[in-house]
């Protein structure tokens, strides 16, 4: 029990450091590649529950009955299974150009594009 718990914790260690690292990567490759398309996907599987609490930011400010919180959470949970489910797709579909030259199935192509733009011009 002792060693596969390691073994968990060195798995997940190696995880978690390594999605900011394919995240670099992404920058880096062309857009219509099959290893954008498999890092897409795997970073929409990885990164999916953003999408919960991105809709519950926009409904922080609409004050209605119920509360906007639980339109938030359920439009998010959508979402954010839709984002984990197109991953899935992508991950397994890398190495076919569907769609026509490796173009992401979902708009924004990364979740952290949904985030405001921090450049003050």
């Amino acid at each position: 029990m002792q060693r596969s718990l390691k073994i968990l914790a060195v798995i997940f260690t190696i995880l978690v450091f390594s999605v900011p690292l394919m995240a670099a990567e992404v920058e880096i490759q062309g857009e219509g590649t099959p290893q954008r398309k498999l890092q897409r996907g795997f970073l929409n599987v990885a990164l999916s529950p953003i999408e919960i609490s991105n809709e519950l930011s926009k409904e922080v400010r609409n004050d209605t009955i119920p509360p906007s919180w639980v339109a938030g959470l359920g439009r998010g949970s959508i979402y954010a299974v839709g984002r984990a489910l197109v991953g899935v797709y992508e991950m397994v579909t890398f190495l076919i150009p569907c769609p026509a030259q490796y173009k992401p199935v979902l708009f924004p192509e990364f979740e952290w594009e949904h985030f405001p733009s921090s450049d003050k011009n």
